[in-house]
């Protein structure tokens, strides 16, 4: 048994004050599953993730344009906070339990005599 965990950005939120599309906050969704059975032990979260714009403008160093965004250059933006959320060891502690209860300590059986 594995469990896996699979994180995809949503949604992201751009600032209002122009029309450069800055981006300040990426939504992402985390999907957890256990390989024994993903259709039964599987658990979904999302999380918010602020990005910071303080001195961010079109003409900053490195300034990638919102159409040319992947998902990869947003996920680096916070991969600090993204490492250090419980979220995956939490679906992991869920996924745990939902199994153990699954797990039979005891059954019914037929009278001997």
């Amino acid at each position: 048994m594995a469990i896996t965990h699979t994180q995809t950005i949503t949604l992201m939120e751009v600032l209002t004050a122009n029309n450069d599309n800055i981006v300040s906050k990426a939504v992402v969704k985390t999907v957890s599953s256990d390989d024994a059975d993903t259709s039964k032990y599987t658990t979904t979260s999302t999380e918010s993730f602020s990005i910071s714009t303080t001195g961010i403008t079109t003409s900053t160093s490195g300034f990638v344009v919102y159409e040319d965004l992947t998902e990869n250059v947003v996920k680096g933006w916070i991969s600090t906070p993204l490492a250090n959320s419980k979220v995956k060891e939490n679906h992991e502690k869920i996924i745990t339990r939902l199994i153990a209860d699954d797990i039979l300590t005891s059954k019914d059986k037929a009278l001997p005599w």
